[in-house]
């Protein structure tokens, strides 16, 4: 697997090489150097960045309840951006936050009790948030393994998720991107464990393992 790297440390390392190469030129005519470093830089700069539009967007869920069934809702609000490039993943970058009051599960009745103390505690822990640290390639056309950090219920955790590039098109006279991105957490891992089985599996009332998926339409900024 390709070496993470992490886009903020790149962008800084490449403007202060910037910096450098056109000071030098300066007192030493390095201007060959310097145009070079400007060049990388406006590279940089032209990783397309995309704001999520949330008309387009969401996030969906799947946990096992009572040990017999696999039970599904959703978050009807994202808001985000993001920056892809499929030939320069290291410019990449990702952010997402999701107000967990906007979950929606069917039940008005059980969309309140999730969002009390006893699952998110949207009073006090209001939005979850993801961002991405890197991007590699996998050997499956399209898809790419996404690191970052999730935080949710005030608790922070490194996750792992698999992104599918669906690709760039327009849509009302404006250039668009689009993806999924699909990842599994243990709920116990965030401190929710309303109604978990007392080994931590899945057999209790809900199950410990959360399946989501992002599905993502950005425009172009």
């Amino acid at each position: 697997m390709a070496r993470r790297r992490n886009s903020s440390v790149i962008c800084s390392s490449l403007a202060a090489a910037g910096l450098a190469a056109a000071g030098m030129a300066g007192f030493s005519g390095m201007s060959g150097v310097a145009h070079a470093e400007a060049i990388d830089m406006e590279a940089f700069a032209a990783a397309p960045s995309y704001r999520v539009d949330g008309v387009h967007s969401g996030v969906v869920f799947k946990v096992r309840h009572a040990g017999v069934s696999n039970f599904r809702g959703r978050f009807n609000k994202l808001d985000g951006s993001f920056t892809f490039d499929p030939a320069d993943l290291g410019a990449s970058s990702f952010t997402a936050e999701i107000p967990v009051a906007s979950v929606d599960t069917g039940n008005e009745k059980r969309d309140e009790h999730l969002q009390a103390a006893d699952f998110f505690n949207a009073r006090q822990f209001p939005v979850a948030t993801f961002t991405g640290s890197a991007v590699t390639a996998t050997d499956k056309a399209g898809v790419y393994s996404l690191a970052g950090d999730l935080t949710l219920h005030g608790v922070t955790k490194p996750i792992e998720a698999e992104l599918n590039w669906i690709g760039t098109g327009s849509f009302r006279g404006k250039e668009t991107a689009g993806f999924d991105a699909t990842f599994s957490i243990k709920r116990s891992d965030f401190g929710i464990t309303t109604y978990l089985a007392d080994d931590g599996g899945e057999d209790g009332g809900l199950g410990n393992t959360v399946e989501i998926t992002i599905f993502v339409e950005g425009v172009k900024q």
